[in-house]
């Protein structure tokens, strides 16, 4: 590849004589900077005029949205297809950010994620592509982005430098003669995270046993075990294979001045390219005579129970994802099927007793796959799954499908399309365009939704669902059972084997070579602690302190009274959507009744009224509402832990035209739901017990920074009492002992229920535009009538606190470290110079440490304005380590240095990360959270100055603070039960999960 040099002030030149030309002159057929017009067309589902693009020389394909839209969004995909599970695709998309011939520094992603004003950043990889986003509001900044990134795709220095691909893949690390060679690596970790989940493993071996002779066999993330076998040779090839412009995608969305677009793409990249015919193809797979059956196995701790432990899938290949009027049915499907509460899937495994969970998804891979899962069932229920799921699918085809639950999915889908409430409307848009752009080569295909929509819903009165249920289900032999089952002590097992390979790996070594390795394993800590010169700095591009806009954004609320209840109305333009939240505060509630009303939460809507089914009732809100839940969320007064608002709220939204609908279905749910039915209520625990076990294994991160906080904070308390691991418990308990407790149940959510809704105890909150409050006050009073007048006293929740340190035990691969304290309660006071101090030690100090040289997949501190302040860590190899490198952070201060330079970009970085774009929900939620709070437009303005006017000697100041609160010694580890065993001194108590 001969790659040609180009100044950037002739590139320049050519983008300002470029930009003369006007939109409204591209033709189809014509060439304009390299590129061939193809196809122009105004798509309504967009609301934009959108050009398709073919470069004539590299072959490269784009397209542009043409939305009156400042938040820019450019990407380039590649299509990228697995060869193994070695994880070549996502360790390629890891490193190439990490430097390139035009931005020669260690990481110009890091740069750019701490110094520029960007509303997205960010690169993932997915089965058969990769693709690298970046969006920005400032036209400087979203052409930086724009060349940073192309010049990481086409220009990587993973040619030049092997080091990348040992920091972000994996290498063998060796410190000392005589320690023991163990494998590291930024990917290596995440994926060993990501496995840890047993629906990823799942996942996986579906891909695996449904597409055997496909890209699709392999995993594109990487299998852990198989990561270790990738050579640096396979790994350019890699790239050389398929990062052509032949092979790529180019996406451009927003107002930006196409000409200059086209212009510089071409001129500073494509133009270097001729047209390669390497470009990635996906096979079909051959369908089965028969279908397949498989077990597979997922880590659970050495003496963990495994009775309902098991995962069922059922598996079919559906199809092609090209068709979309196919994909809209079968995403109805999954809903009338199995999702919906009276789905006859759903009721049939719940009358059998199989499972205490089952959903349905469909995965758009080139070829369609529906899977029904179920969770927490037993391995010998596999055959009964089956034949109950195919008697039923029979059973429906022969009855026909209830329209009704047809319609209300019909509704949800339509809604969920039209209403745009979407901040990052161009990344969005992206997704949707490479569906069909990759598999049909055609990106109208999936941004068109309307036609095949309209074709579905025609169809569906000819028997459509019923006769694809026939022919993808029923007579489909391409399908799969996979029987998922729990093995203690797996991972045990698995580290073993690791250790032994190493070991054995080791043995092969002369000392010559072990002398090399651990010069080698040297070499690279000092590469990743060295600083990037100020030479290799000053080539990333980046804004100057005034391209930031200096006033703070204010959302106003609008203060009322409607039949003397407060409400806070924040007017805007909602394309006709009502959002309405009702805030019911939960301090009427006595300290027992705090987990239950976290359980009210999750069962409203999931049973019958007075004057519905459950299953009416779901059918109902999907066919009048574009959402409902409840749920808990707490606000701090004045931003003190000891002002603690908790509210449980009730949230639903509708298009204006049912706002009348709403407020009946509200006061249909808040008002007559009925709390007795011993069996509905049953279902609906065991569902929702296994939600929570599920979610605990995904998000051990989320329950470990719950569990830490608890030990000092009202806030953090009150979160761990209704979402933590204590609330795990207090649900698991009622669901393994529900018959002894069913009655005491029933009593504390009704009683629970009639605290909290009633008049005097409500603020209700509504996001919309201010020519339908009329109608929305006029049914508003009328739901009002309906509560009850008096108001319970407010209790005196007086938690009790302990340090606790508690390493939280389970079949991970990896840990999550956690520490953390109230810089509030030692005496200091919120000022916003804290949110450069975060954007330092999140972008700089614990990036390196943890990820960068420790292996994790992220590291990071975070710093409230409530005084909450936490260092964490993310699917992290190690422990001990990492709490060392928090303790560090001090002198990192102490020794602090930065130039003016450097300074502005991590100024410009924090206020990327205030004025990220919002959606108008979003806006109303901000709005009513400044009202609880008691935040003034003047305290966001003070917090803005105080970013803006950072210096290196106020980050330096913040030292003590900093000390102060890591002399806490505060900290809770969810990790790998071997891994916390080993460290136990650490820990006041080790914590199994499962109880």
């Amino acid at each position: 590849m001969n790659f040609k040099r180009k100044s950037l002030a002739l590139i320049l030149i050519l983008l300002i004589a470029g930009s003369t030309l006007l939109f409204g002159a591209f033709d189809v057929g014509d060439s304009y900077h390299g590129f061939k017009l193809i196809e122009k067309r105004f798509v309504k589902e967009v609301n934009a005029e959108c050009l398709l693009f073919k470069h004539e020389q590299s072959g490269a394909r784009l397209l542009k949205i043409a939305a009156d839209d400042a938040n820019k969004t450019f990407s380039i995909a590649f299509k990228t297809v697995p060869e193994s599970d070695a994880g070549t695709p996502h360790i390629m998309e890891h490193s190439v950010l990490n430097g390139s011939k035009n931005f020669p520094v260690k990481s110009p992603f890091d740069v750019l994620a701490k110094g520029s004003l960007n509303t997205f950043l960010n690169a993932m990889t997915g089965s058969d592509v990769t693709i690298y986003p970046v969006a920005s509001m400032n036209d400087k900044d979203y052409f930086n982005l724009m060349h940073v990134y192309l010049d990481a795709v086409f220009h990587p220095l993973i040619y030049d430098d092997p080091r990348i691909l040992k920091q972000e893949g994996w290498h063998y690390e060796l410190t000392d003669k005589d320690s023991s060679v163990v494998y590291k690596g930024v990917v290596f970790n995440e994926m060993k995270g990501a496995f840890s989940s047993p629906t990823t493993e799942l996942d996986y071996q579906v891909g695996k046993h449904l597409f055997p002779d496909n890209c699709y066999y392999f995993s594109s993330g990487g299998y852990p075990s198989a990561i270790p076998t990738l050579s640096y040779e396979e790994f350019l090839n890699f790239h050389r294979k398929y990062y052509h412009p032949s092979n790529s995608y180019i996406y451009l969305y927003g107002n930006a001045d196409l000409n200059k677009e086209l212009a510089f793409i071409n001129e500073a990249y494509l133009s270097e390219y001729q047209k390669s015919d390497a470009i990635a193809t996906i096979p079909l797979q051959k369908p089965f005579e028969e279908m397949k059956e498989v077990t597979a196995y997922y880590s659970v701790p050495e003496d963990n129970p495994t009775e309902n432990q098991t995962y069922l899938s059922l598996n079919f290949v559906a199809g092609l994802n090209t068709d979309r009027k196919l994909t809209f049915a079968l995403d109805i499907l999954s809903d009338v099927l199995v999702n919906q509460e009276s789905a006859p899937i759903r009721l049939a495994l719940q009358e059998a007793g199989i499972g205490r969970e089952v959903s349905a998804y469909l995965d758009e891979l080139k070829q369609n796959v529906f899977q029904i899962n179920v969770q927490n069932a037993n391995s010998e229920d596999k055959d009964r799954f089956r034949e109950l799921v195919m008697n039923t699918l029979d059973e429906t085809v022969k009855n026909g499908l209830d329209e009704e639950a047809v319609q209300a999915t019909l509704n949800r889908i339509e809604f969920r399309l039209r209403e745009g409430n979407d901040a990052q409307k161009g990344l969005t848009y992206n997704f949707h365009a490479l569906s069909g752009w990759f598999h049909a080569d055609d990106p109208f295909l999936s941004l068109a939704w309307e036609k095949p929509l309209a074709e579905v819903k025609a169809a569906i009165k000819k028997g459509y669902l019923e006769a694809l249920i026939r022919e993808y289900f029923l007579d489909n032999n391409h399908a799969l059972l996979l029987v998922l089952e729990p093995k203690p002590g797996m991972e045990k097992e698995n580290a073993a084997k690791t250790t032994c390979e190493l070991e054995a790996y080791k043995a092969t070594l002369s000392d010559e070579e072990l002398d090399l390795l651990v010069q080698e394993t040297r070499d690279l800590i000092a590469y990743q602690k060295r600083d990037d010169t100020p030479e290799a700095l000053a080539t990333i591009p980046m804004l100057d302190i005034t391209d930031i806009n200096t006033e703070a954004k204010w959302y106003e609320i609008e203060r009322k009274k409607i039949s003397k209840i407060p409400v806070l109305h924040y007017d805007t333009f909602t394309n006709n959507v009502v959002y309405v939240r009702l805030f019911y505060d939960a301090y009427v509630l006595p300290t027992e009744l705090i987990p239950y009303a976290a359980l009210l939460a999750e069962v409203m809507g999931s049973l019958n009224t007075e004057n519905y089914t459950y299953g009416e009732l779901d059918k109902a809100l999907n066919m009048h509402t574009g959402g409902f839940s409840t749920y808990l969320s707490t606000f701090l007064k004045n931003l003190e832990d000891d002002n603690l608002l908790p509210n449980f709220i009730v949230s639903s939204k509708v298009m204006d035209t049912k706002i009348d609908k709403q407020f009946e279905l509200l006061g249909e749910i808040v008002n007559h739901t009925l709390y007795n039915d011993p069996e509905r209520l049953k279902a609906v625990l065991t569902r929702h017990q296994s939600r929570l076990d599920a979610s605990i294994k995904r998000n051990g991160m989320n329950y470990a920074l719950k569990r830490m906080r608890s030990y000092f904070s009202n806030q953090g308390m009150f979160n761990e009492l209704t979402g933590g691991i204590e609330y795990y418990w207090f649900v698991t308990d009622l669901v393994n002992n529900y018959d002894e407790q069913a009655e005491t149940i029933t009593q504390k959510l009704a009683e629970t229920a009639a605290l909290l809704f009633t008049k005097d105890n409500l603020i209700v909150s509504v996001t919309c535009e201010k020519s339908d409050l009329p109608v929305f006050s006029k049914y508003f009073k009328e739901f009002v009538k309906t509560h009850p007048k008096s108001k319970a006293k407010a209790q005196d929740w007086t938690f009790e606190f302990e340090k606790k340190n508690e390493g939280l035990l389970s079949a991970s691969k990896v840990q999550y470290v956690l520490q953390g304290y109230d810089f509030k309660k030692s005496g200091y006071t919120w000022d916003g110079k804290m949110l450069v101090l975060n954007q330092i030690l999140s972008r700089d100090w614990l990036t390196s440490q943890i990820r960068i040289i420790g292996g994790a997949y992220g590291g990071f501190s975070s710093f409230s304005p409530s005084g909450f302040v936490y260092f964490g860590s993310y699917r992290d190899p190690n422990l001990k380590e990492t709490l060392d490198n928090f303790k560090a952070t001090p002198e990192y201060l102490r020794n602090f240095t930065s130039d003016e330079t450097a300074m502005t970009r991590y100024i410009i970085g924090t206020i990327a990360r205030i004025d990220h774009p919002l959606t108008p929900s979003q806006e109303g939620n901000l709005a009513v959270q400044y009202y609880f709070e008691n935040i003034s437009r003047e305290d966001k303005q003070k917090e803005r100055n105080a970013v803006l006017t950072t210096t290196a000697d106020d980050i330096k100041n913040f030292e003590k603070m900093v000390s102060d609160i890591l002399s806490q010694n505060i900290y809770c580890v969810y990790g790998n039960e071997e891994k916390i065993q080993a460290n136990k001194e650490l820990f006041k108590e080790l914590i199994k999960l499962n109880r």
